[in-house]
């Protein structure tokens, strides 16, 4: 007997099932995937419910002062708490130029949870202090606890002092003679000034009476001023001094010169010159 060959037959409906139930598996599967990286993963994001740290905020204005060597500036300064910090508050600044004093008003203060108050910066200069800008910082601290540093702009103006300047000539000019002019030094203050910057200009040439009725000219065009050619600063203590008092050598002194011209200068004769003097002081 000849074996004959069974065949078998899977019911379709079967298998189209199966597969069918693969594919929603593989779908449900890759949708989970994709919802994770959407979220960013555990641990993404800020934590709801994260607290506050705990600790003092600090805030100065303005943002910058600028004021006379000499003078005072305020800057007003508000300190908040955060995180439920509360406890006393003493503040310090830093930056300070030289000659400069920090004067809180009040010295300290005591924040409850989520409270704020203001405090008063004053800083004090001295006529010595350099004129410049600096950086100040501000903070406040409790115990362990720094607020943040709180910055602001100062400015000192340089303040310039009142000395009075005056000259004479060592004789009479005549047409190609110089003359060295010694100048006169006045410091009203009561402490030292140091002086920079002296010069001298002819403002006026004054005829004599005979010149004038005769028409004949004379200006400061007749003449020529040399400026001072000496080292600066100058110290000048308290009173009057003069450029020979100081030991000044008289080559550096200022001159004054009359012009030899081809033009008649006749009207230049017992001329007067009237002067003008100026220069820069300050504290020394």
């Amino acid at each position: 007997m000849q074996p004959h060959p069974v065949r078998m037959r899977m019911p379709l409906g079967g298998a189209g099932t199966a597969v069918k139930a693969a594919l929603l598996t593989l779908l449900v599967v890759l949708a989970s995937v994709a919802s994770l990286g959407a979220s960013g993963g555990p641990g993404a994001g800020k934590a709801a419910g994260a607290k506050e740290t705990v600790g003092i905020l600090l805030a100065l204005s303005p943002s910058s002062r600028s004021l006379d060597q000499g003078q005072s500036a305020a800057f007003e300064a508000t300190v908040s708490s955060s995180g439920g910090f509360s406890g006393s508050v003493a503040f310090s600044a830093t930056g300070l130029p030289s000659g400069t004093t920090a004067a809180w008003r009040p010295s300290s203060l005591v924040l409850s949870s989520g409270s704020s108050a203001k405090v008063t910066l004053t800083l004090s200069t001295s006529p010595t202090t350099p004129a410049g800008k600096s950086e100040i910082t501000v903070t406040g601290t409790s115990g362990s606890i720094q607020s943040n540093a709180a910055k602001a702009q100062l400015q000192v103006k340089e303040v310039k002092r009142n000395f009075g300047v005056s000259g004479s000539l060592q004789g009479p000019l005549a047409p190609g003679l110089s003359l060295p002019l010694d100048l006169q030094i006045s410091n009203p203050e009561n402490k030292n000034i140091t002086v920079t910057q002296l010069s001298a200009s002819i403002s006026n040439v004054v005829r004599t009476p005979a010149a004038v009725a005769a028409g004949l000219p004379c200006s400061s065009a007749d003449y020529n001023v040399t400026q001072f050619t000496g080292s600066y600063p100058i110290d000048i203590k308290p009173g009057s001094t003069s450029l020979s008092a100081l030991g000044l050598p008289q080559l550096a002194w200022p001159r004054i010169s009359m012009l030899d011209t081809l033009q008649l200068q006749d009207g230049c004769k017992g001329a007067t010159l009237e002067l003008t003097f100026s220069g820069t002081g300050q504290a020394s």
